[in-house]
Parts: C-alpha cells; sequence; structure tokens
C-alpha cells in the first residue's frame, strides 16, 4: 500500500484497505514520474479556394516550415491571422475564431508535421460548411476519415491527446457563480491546444480562453508537470461529487419532511374521528381471539375430515368383502341344491320302463327294430347300454355341504363387520358436520365489515402518523459524515499538502524565468513576477504592485508570451509537456514601438536557438522589421496593400 493510502487512512480514522476501495472507486490517481514531453513541429500548410464579392478570385496558400521562428509580415486585415487560425483549425478540428468570411472561402486545406519525428498530416475538403477530410497518421498505422466538425474535433483530440501523452484532467463546473451545486467535467485538448496560440486581443484571462473552472490551472500543470495536483483535483472532484448527491438526498428528505409535516394535525384529527367511530360502535371483540378460534376450528374441521375419509375407506373395504363372501355362499347353495336334484332325478329315471318315446309317442319295439334289433341290454329310448348297478356316492354332497356351514358362518360375521363400519362412518360424518358447523359459528362471530373497516382505518392512520413523525426527526437532525466523504476529504487536504509543497519552488522558478522572458520582450519597467499554482499573475512595477489584469494591452501580451515560453522551457525539467509549438498573433501590435517590435522578435529568435525543438510561428503588420530580423527563407511578407494568399 502506498504511503499516500495510508496517510489518507490515518487522516479520515479509516482501514487502509478502506482508504484504498474508495479511491479506486473514485479513480483518484496518485501522483507519479510524468513521462517526457513530446515534440510537436509542422512541416507545412497549405489552403486554398475562391474568394466571393468585392475581391472574386481563386487563391492558393503553401508554406514549408521546419523548427525555430518563422513570420508572416502584412498589412493589417490582410490574411496574416488567417493563417494562425488554419493551423489552429487544423490541429484542433474546429476554430470558432476563424471568420466566417474567410471560412466560405476556403475549400481544401492539408497540414503536414511530425511528434518526435513520426509524420502526420491533416486534409480536408471544406463545402457548404462541413469539412470532410482524413488524418494520416504514419506508414504503420492506417488513416482516420471524418465528416463533420463534430468527428474532425474527435479524430484530433484522440490523436494528440495520445501522441503528446496528456492526461485528462478532472474539474469541477458550478451551475451558478458562487454555488455548490454543479457537475464533474474532463480537460482535453480543447483546452489544452490553448497553451499553442498567443492571439493579441483585448482579455484580462493569461491563458486560454477563459478562466472559468481552472481553465488557467488546468494548463499550468498539464505543461508545466505540477506534482499531486492532479491527485487534488481528482479527489476535489469526487468529493463535491459526494457531497452534492448528499445535499440532494437531504433536500428531498427537507422537502418531503415538509410536506408530511403540514399533514400531522390533519392526521391526528382524523384519527380522533376515527376513535370516536369506532367506540360508537361498541366493544368489538379481538381479533386476535377471533383468529385464534377459526384456526383451532378450521384444524378440527380437517382432523375430523381425516377420520371420515378413513371411515367410508374402511366401510366401503368391508362390503366389498362382505358382498363377495356372500356371493360365493349364495353360488356354493345352488350348486348344492343342483347335486341333490340330479341325484334324486337318477334315482327315479332309473327305475321307469317307458314304453313309448316321450316326443313322439313311437312304441319301443319298432325303436329297436328300427336300430337293427339292438341286444334286449340296451336302452329302448337312446340305446345305450345301460350302467352297471353301483352304490350311490354322497361324498361331494357332504363336502359342498360343509364348505356352505363355513361360509355361512364367515358370512355372518362379514354382516356383522358391515354393520360397524356403516356405523361407524355415519359417526365420522356426524362429527364432520359438527366441526364444519364449530368452524361457521366462529367464522360468523368476527365482526362486521363496518366495525372491522374502521378498526382498519385507525390503524392506518395511527402508522402514516407514525411513520411521517420519525421522517421530520431524521430530517430535522444531524448527521455525521460517511466514510467515504472522511475519505476523500482527507485525500484532497493531504494531496493539497503535497502539492503546495512540491509546487512552491516549480512555481518560483516561473516566476522567475516569467520575468526574465518578458524584460527580454521589452517590458522594462517590470520588477517582479509572482505567478500562483491556482493561476493569479502578481506584478511588481516601477511604480509598485499590479496584476495581470490591471496593466496594459500591450504588457499583456509580452507577458502571455513569456508565459507560454516559460511553461516550455520551465516544464523540460519538471515533467512538463508542453509539445514546443507556438502561434503568436500580431505580436508587434498595440503600443509596442519598432524598437520594441525588433527586440521582441530578436529574443523570440534567441529563444529558439536556446530551446530545443521549439517552433514559433509569428504574425506581425511590421514587414520592414520582419525583413531586417527575420531571414527572407523564413518569412511570408505580403507587399503593401496586398494580400497574404
Amino acid at each position: 500500500m502506498s504511503n499516500f493510502t495510508e496517510t489518507v487512512a490515518r487522516r479520515a480514522g479509516v482501514d487502509v484497505a478502506e482508504a484504498a476501495a474508495v479511491l479506486e472507486h473514485h479513480r483518484v490517481r496518485e501522483s507519479g514520474v510524468l513521462p517526457r514531453p513530446h515534440r510537436l513541429a509542422l512541416t507545412s500548410i497549405e489552403f486554398s479556394g475562391t474568394k466571393a464579392g468585392k475581391f472574386t478570385d481563386d487563391f492558393r496558400f503553401s508554406w514549408r516550415l521546419s523548427d525555430g521562428l518563422w513570420c508572416l509580415a502584412g498589412d493589417n486585415l490582410k490574411g496574416k491571422s488567417t493563417v494562425l487560425e488554419v493551423i489552429w483549425w487544423c490541429l484542433r478540428g474546429k476554430n470558432k475564431r476563424l471568420q466566417d468570411t474567410a471560412r466560405r472561402w476556403i475549400s481544401h486545406v492539408r497540414l503536414e508535421g511530425h511528434i518526435d519525428g513520426e509524420p502526420f498530416s491533416v486534409e480536408f475538403q471544406h463545402k457548404d460548411g462541413v469539412p470532410t477530410g482524413r488524418l494520416e497518421t504514419g506508414k504503420t498505422t492506417s488513416g482516420i476519415d471524418f465528416a463533420g466538425e463534430a468527428e474532425f474535433a474527435s479524430v484530433m483530440s484522440q490523436f494528440m491527446m495520445n501522441r503528446l501523452n496528456l492526461e485528462i484532467l478532472r474539474g469541477w463546473h458550478s451551475d451558478v457563480k458562487g454555488e455548490e451545486d454543479g457537475k464533474a467535467t474532463v480537460t482535453d485538448w480543447a483546452l489544452f491546444s490553448h497553451a499553442l496560440i498567443c492571439r493579441n486581443r483585448n482579455a484580462e484571462v493569461l491563458l486560454g480562453e477563459t478562466s472559468e473552472n481552472g481553465s488557467v490551472v488546468s494548463l499550468l500543470q498539464m505543461f508545466i508537470g505540477l506534482p499531486w495536483t492532479s491527485t487534488r483535483r481528482d479527489a476535489e472532484t469526487a468529493l463535491k461529487t459526494v457531497r452534492q448527491q448528499q445535499r440532494g438526498e437531504k433536500r428531498r428528505a427537507t422537502e418531503d419532511t415538509q410536506a408530511r409535516a403540514s399533514s400531522l394535525q390533519r392526521l391526528k384529527d382524523e384519527i380522533t374521528a376515527a376513535e370516536a367511530a369506532l367506540a360508537n360502535t361498541g366493544v368489538a371483540p379481538a381479533l386476535e381471539d377471533q383468529a385464534l378460534a377459526i384456526e383451532q376450528a378450521a384444524a378440527h374441521v380437517a382432523s375430523c375430515a381425516g377420520c371420515h375419509a378413513t371411515a367410508v375407506q374402511v366401510h366401503l373395504t368391508v362390503q366389498q368383502n362382505y358382498t363377495e363372501l356372500h356371493q360365493t355362499l349364495v353360488e356354493d347353495r345352488k350348486r348344492l341344491r343342483d347335486m341333490k336334484e340330479n341325484t334324486a332325478a337318477k334315482r327315479y329315471f332309473g327305475a321307469l320302463a317307458p314304453t313309448c318315446c316321450p316326443r313322439c309317442t313311437t312304441p319301443v319295439a319298432d325303436l329297436a327294430q328300427a336300430r337293427g334289433d339292438q341286444a334286449a341290454d340296451h336302452c329302448s329310448v337312446c340305446g345305450s347300454a345301460p350302467p352297471e348297478d353301483a352304490p350311490e356316492d354322497t361324498t361331494a354332497i357332504d363336502q359342498m355341504s360343509e364348505n356352505i356351514a363355513s361360509l355361512a358362518a364367515a358370512d355372518d360375521q362379514a354382516r356383522t363387520a358391515l354393520r360397524r363400519a356403516e356405523k361407524e362412518r355415519k359417526e365420522a360424518e356426524a362429527q364432520l358436520d359438527a366441526a364444519r358447523r364449530a368452524m361457521a359459528a366462529a367464522q360468523a362471530a368476527l365482526p362486521d365489515a363496518s366495525v372491522l373497516r374502521r378498526q382498519l382505518d385507525l390503524e392506518r392512520l395511527r402508522g402514516a402518523l407514525k411513520e411521517r413523525e420519525a421522517t421530520h426527526a431524521r430530517a430535522g437532525g444531524t448527521t455525521a459524515p460517511a466514510p467515504e466523504e472522511k475519505i476523500l476529504e482527507a485525500a484532497y487536504k493531504e494531496a493539497d499538502v503535497r502539492a503546495g509543497k512540491a509546487s512552491k519552488p516549480i512555481m518560483d522558478r516561473v516566476s522567475s524565468e516569467i520575468f526574465d522572458l518578458a524584460v527580454r520582450l521589452g517590458y522594462d519597467n517590470l520588477q517582479g513576477v509572482k505567478l500562483q499554482a491556482n493561476g493569479p499573475m502578481k506584478l511588481q512595477l516601477d511604480d509598485g504592485p499590479s496584476s495581470f489584469q490591471k496593466v496594459t494591452e500591450g504588457e499583456q501580451l509580452r507577458l502571455r508570451m513569456a508565459t507560454l515560453l516559460a511553461l516550455l522551457r520551465v516544464g523540460q525539467q519538471h515533467g512538463g509537456r508542453h509539445p514546443g509549438l507556438f502561434l503568436i498573433d500580431s505580436a508587434g501590435a498595440q503600443e509596442m514601438i519598432p524598437t520594441d517590435l525588433a527586440e521582441t522578435l530578436q529574443q523570440l529568435r534567441a529563444i529558439c536557438e536556446e530551446t530545443d525543438g521549439l517552433q514559433i510561428i509569428a504574425a506581425t503588420a511590421n514587414r520592414e522589421l520582419a525583413r531586417t530580423v527575420i531571414p527572407d527563407d523564413r518569412a511570408k511578407i505580403a507587399e503593401a496593400g496586398a494580400f497574404m494568399w
């Protein structure tokens, strides 16, 4: 675990693991060793199109570039600033500062350059206000197409942030100045690119377009390399986000409580009325006792139902057994009767001597003759030999009689069991009916709907009153900061302490460098500069203290140029990442006299020679001085009254 996390945990009074988890969740980055800066340099700029209106004709501007100081010189309003703004347009993907007239005229743009020696190019067609083109990023990687300003800006932002190895900075934007509420923001190439250009305009901002939302601090932080400032910004943004969420919850709870508080008296009045209405209905039975009685009755019904089902099943089984046994007895008695009747018939008919056929009355003698005069010992009717005389066998009849006697006894027992099972079934039915009547009576004993409804309404009102009173008490009380808030606050304070200690010597060096450069650029009455890490610049002049906002526009221009150059020169030693390209518009404007301008250009040239990889493209209206100071091969000079393109 890092020393920073351990210190934050001690400050917040929490476990180190908990502090580490919160910092990781909110992406609070610890200050580390920043990578070396990457150098951006332009090798050519070309654009063309057709002018419209008073100066209708085709135009084409082309310029080959390299490191060092380069100059555009010509009359005002003749296109010098447009060249710088087109370059900035290509580098950013959008440029609201480019004049609408020039924007409409331009139809084709191509910018070439390299970052650490690796070439890139931006080329696009511009038609009806829509840029459509391609970013080429070297021989080993494929290009990226874009269509429209939004895609153009996104492509260039991702490319520059990646190739220049710039990190996105987090910040906080207040919805209303002076108020706490706002939203988290990120600082990317759209802001960082302002460190490449210095315009001569009436503005009180040292760096960039605006001083809002910490823009100046972001530029200083990125291009000087101030330790622990990223950590401080991360922690501060996360802390403000958490506190805003808590304020929102508190506001919602307070608003809700206020709405509830306004109805507390009404609830109390409703409870009083409900209690009076319930009292007028008499004493209602206790719901708990009635519910218990119903529960017991239901259990008894269930028990009786089980007994009844068992009795019914037993009765059916006994009845089936009896029916089967009785049927067997009846059939055996019938068989015994048949046996006895057959024996008696044989004995009777065997004693008969018929003289004629019982069917056709044919005489027996004629029947015998018709069969061929069979022997006299055969039956005269059927012709069969008479059975031998044998004693009569009564064993089967006796056996059958014994079986029937046993079956009769079993039949009596089964009939008795059937009567007993039927009785038990009827008793179970009676018990079940009684249990059901008891349950119906218990249910009927419940209070009627009106009484029950009044009881329920009263309990509901009492519950609502209790809940609203509790909410009101919570909203009116104070709550201790959550561990998450304490950890983020501790991280912010610790990072702020470390940033202050680490930044002081660096900012002192930057202030000293700005002072030296400003004096070299012609700010003669400047006696001292103090640039603070949070953005303000204090000055010491011959006649006393001052600030950047209070000096003249020409002096502000010198201070801007000196500050941008200091960002690069000091940043090289402390992890700053300024890419080394400067666009300076109207370097000799405002109240600079020719000697001041000459000194400024000479100093810019000397600074380029002193600083490895530095490229400055400056624009001035004084062409004669430009010819004197800048070599011909490094200057684009338009003659009097002529356009730059």
